[in-house]
């Protein structure tokens, strides 16, 4: 299993760098001041060379190996094991939401410790808040793109394992025996799970994997195409009939559309639709796996950066810090529903 170990370790190892660089403190100017900062590009999909993403890919594949020989029953028990690791990246990300801000263009020393990063993970070069190190907000953006590439590599496992379970153990036994330790569970921590066992695979630590999207979310009579007329100024023009045939048939594109805004807006735009009542026919957490490969959204700098299912359910399923320049509000009129756009707050250049 040693594979597998290396896996693990590297997903949840941070190796920060410090480098010089020229930054500005303060918006609405050009003045810049020379600082020591913290770095993690190298650790992003985002690094010229793309070192990183597939020194990641090699080790998901080898790890993967590891669990193909072993029993079912060894199977499940490292499954449980990675819900473990899973249920970090989850608490990461509520932390993260609380704290990271888009307009920010430096963040407080204690910018790392608040969001838990040296709690849940091992970081490599952290120093004390004494040492005059900033954290601007590229370090910021960086640190959410490695842990979102760490989190795809890690579900990308954990899919896979489920698959294999299922392949190794006949399903009427593999419902029976999730059945027994999800009663086990209950029983023992006076709770009730979330989710029906044969929805969502159950582990003993009551952590879920979504299986593959099962449920599709479907808009009410006139809300795709109220959403559709919102949306437009968000994305270039090129974009327009594909976001169109998304919304009102449900055809994905064939590579994500770029949102113009913050990705936490779009985030926000879909939770707000969704907790009307206004989509319907599916969870939450299959919302978020609709979502995360059709869009995209940009950085500060300009550049493209993915939606994950971990990062949009850390903005739409747990209780984050409300989105603070939302771009649409939902109101009632008449028992009809109105989806109506909020002033639009321009990315700090």
């Amino acid at each position: 299993m040693q594979h597998l170990k290396e896996f693990l370790i590297r997903i949840q190892t941070f190796d920060l760098r410090i480098v010089e660089d020229n930054i500005r403190t303060e918006s609405g100017t050009n003045e810049k001041k020379h600082v020591k900062a913290y770095d993690l590009t190298y650790q992003t999909q985002y690094y010229d060379s793309f070192a990183y993403r597939s020194e990641l890919r090699v080790l998901r594949d080898m790890a993967f190996i590891d669990l193909l020989t072993l029993d079912r029953m060894r199977i499940q028990l490292q499954l449980v094991e990675l819900f473990k690791v899973r249920k970090r990246f989850k608490e990461f990300w509520e932390h993260y939401n609380n704290h990271y801000s888009e307009m920010k263009l430096v963040y407080h020393r204690s910018f790392i410790t608040s969001v838990r990063l040296e709690y849940l993970f091992i970081v490599n070069g952290l120093q004390s808040e004494q040492s005059n190190i900033e954290m601007v907000a590229k370090f910021a953006e960086d640190l959410g793109d490695s842990v979102k590439l760490r989190e795809r590599f890690l579900m990308e496992l954990i899919y896979d394992t489920e698959n294999l379970i299922k392949e190794v153990l006949p399903f009427a036994d593999f419902k029976q025996s999730q059945e027994a330790k999800r009663q086990e569970f209950e029983l023992v921590n006076e709770t009730s799970a979330t989710d029906k066992p044969d929805q969502l695979l159950t582990t003993t630590d009551n952590e879920t994997i979504a299986k593959p999207v099962d449920r599709y979310p479907t808009f009410k009579p006139g809300i795709a195409l109220q959403l559709l007329d919102l949306l437009r100024e968000y994305f270039v023009t090129e974009d327009h009939p594909k976001l169109e045939k998304l919304l009102l048939t449900g055809e994905g594109p064939e590579s994500p559309l770029v949102f113009r805004g913050f990705g936490n807006q779009l985030a926000d735009a879909f939770k707000q639709i969704f907790d009307a009542n206004l989509i319907v026919g599916c969870r939450m957490s299959d919302l978020e796996k609709w979502i995360a490969p059709k869009f995209a959204y940009l950085s500060n700098q300009g550049e493209v950066r993915e939606l994950t299912e971990g990062y949009l359910n850390g903005l739409m399923s747990t209780k984050s810090r409300p989105c603070k320049s939302p771009i649409l509000k939902i109101e009632q009129m008449d028992n009809k529903f109105l989806i109506l756009p909020t002033p639009r707050n321009k990315k700090q250049q």
